[in-house]
């Protein structure tokens, strides 16, 4: 994973990113967190960076780098698992990742937010589907709920009052 995070930083010259101290990466360099699927799990974790990059407004000198940044996690998503024959993988957390682009927007237009629980399929149910699939510990859900705990969720385009 260190070298994968290597990579990654070169390729989009992006300090901002700063995946070394991210949660989510340490997570998965750590080997006993990974119960099968290693590729798997890095692509999932990939998806999943993607979708919290977009839930993120960027400032309007940031854009074009902000959407540039996500469309490449995605498209190593989409490289990992094609190069492994993963296509029910990615069949799945495609479907996984309609639903929720459909809850976020569903969300944005009425004047409730989500519950806890909600909130974390939200932002990370391609990460939930590793550990339902037997991918990863479910230790991830710990890591999960800090996230939540601590995320300011008025950051977050689909949330119209403060959570909590």
């Amino acid at each position: 994973m260190e070298n994968l995070i290597q990579q990654i930083e070169k390729d989009l010259k992006n300090n901002k990113l700063e995946l070394h101290s991210e949660p989510f990466f340490n997570f998965f360099a750590d080997e006993s967190n990974i119960v099968q699927g290693p590729h798997i799990c890095q692509a999932v974790l990939f998806f999943n960076k993607a979708l919290q990059i977009l839930d993120i407004e960027p400032a309007e000198a940031d854009r074009e780098e902000h959407v540039l940044t996500g469309d490449y996690f995605f498209s190593q998503f989409y490289k990992i698992l094609a190069a492994h024959n993963e296509y029910k993988v990615i069949n799945d957390v495609s479907g996984i990742s309609k639903v929720i682009t459909s809850k976020k927007s569903a969300y944005a237009r009425i004047p409730e937010n989500p519950s806890h629980k909600e909130l974390q399929h939200l932002l990370f149910a391609p990460l939930i589907y590793l550990v339902d699939n037997g991918y990863a510990h479910e230790s991830l859900f710990n890591l999960i709920d800090q996230y939540i705990e601590d995320v300011d969720a008025d950051r977050l385009p689909y949330i119209t009052k403060k959570f909590g």
